[in-house]
Parts: structure tokens; C-alpha cells; sequence
């Protein structure tokens, strides 16, 4: 092979890296082009009393599809006064239905997060990566503990965002 053919060839590979880098996450995990962004943006009332937990906002992974999800929102918004670190709890969980303590199982690291995280508003959504598949259910679910706005006009705020796509094979 000539030294122009060869030049040529890695001209050509060094090309096909960076479009294989632009569709990679943060974390370098690549996004396939059947990839569909996917978002559930959820909100609920803050209970009057403290110490109950309510459910946000709920994503299912599609059946024999792969999920991606990248970054969440944990928020507030309302009248009355925001929490402070410890005064609200989310947790993200895996088919563990609301009020059910047994089945499903806690996003790692995310069993019990006592401050807001991210936002859509004013700021980036915070970047994570959380693999589901197969219809698995994945929720975000809070509670207010003390020292926050509650009853009317007050409300848990929480999204997911990510990508889906057809199962590959290269998933995990």
C-alpha cells in the first residue's frame, strides 16, 4: 500500500472515530442511530403531612428494547419555603410499586436522596446512567421530611431522560 493510500485510510478511519464519538454519552457508552430519545416528566401535590411518600413520575422500558437513561430532575416548586439538604427524600426504584417494600429493588446510590438534583429551568439536568430493559418500570418517588412548603400550592417536580432502542446484542 502506498504511503498516500495509507495517509487516506486513516484520514478516513479518524473520520468515522469522531462520528462514532458524537453519538457517545459522557460515560463513552455509544448511542446507536435507531436511538430514540425518550422523557417522563412527572409531578404531585406535597402531602399536608409530613412523612408521606408519594409517587412522581414512573418510565417503562419497552419489552425486547433496550434503555438508556441519562439524566434526571429532582425538584420543587410551590409557594411555600424549599428544602433545605435532609428536609425531602427521593428515591429511584425498579418495580417497586408505590407502598411496596419487598419487591423491586433501589437504583444504586439513589435509595435516598435528601436534596434537589438538577433542573430544567435554570440549570443542567443531573447526568446519570441507568441501564433498563425488558419492561422494567423504573420510578421516582418522594417524601418530605420537615421544613418545606407542603399542602397546596406545593409540589414534587422529577423527570427522566435517556434514549431507547431495539436490543443489539452489544447492550450488556
Amino acid at each position: 500500500m502506498s504511503a498516500s493510500a495509507a495517509g487516506a485510510l486513516v484520514q478516513v478511519q479518524e473520520l468515522m472515530r469522531d462520528w462514532a464519538d458524537a453519538r457517545r454519552l459522557p460515560f463513552g457508552i455509544p448511542v446507536p442511530k435507531t436511538a430514540v430519545p425518550v422523557t417522563a416528566m412527572g409531578f404531585a401535590a406535597i402531602p399536608a403531612a409530613f412523612g408521606t411518600q408519594v409517587l412522581v413520575v414512573t418510565y417503562q422500558a419497552r419489552p425486547a428494547w433496550y434503555a438508556l437513561l441519562t439524566g434526571i430532575v429532582l425538584q420543587f416548586a410551590g409557594t411555600g419555603p424549599a428544602p433545605r439538604p435532609g428536609d425531602v427524600r427521593y428515591v429511584i426504584d425498579i418495580d417497586r410499586p408505590l407502598g411496596d417494600t419487598v419487591s423491586g429493588y433501589d437504583e444504586k446510590d439513589y435509595a435516598a436522596v435528601p436534596f434537589l438534583l438538577g433542573s430544567q429551568v435554570t440549570g443542567p439536568i443531573w447526568p446519570v446512567e441507568f441501564h433498563h430493559e425488558n419492561g422494567e418500570t423504573v420510578r421516582i418517588k418522594a417524601t418530605a421530611v420537615a421544613n418545606m412548603g407542603h399542602g397546596a400550592g406545593n409540589f414534587f417536580v422529577a423527570a427522566l431522560v435517556g434514549y431507547e432502542w431495539p436490543k443489539q446484542g452489544f447492550e450488556g
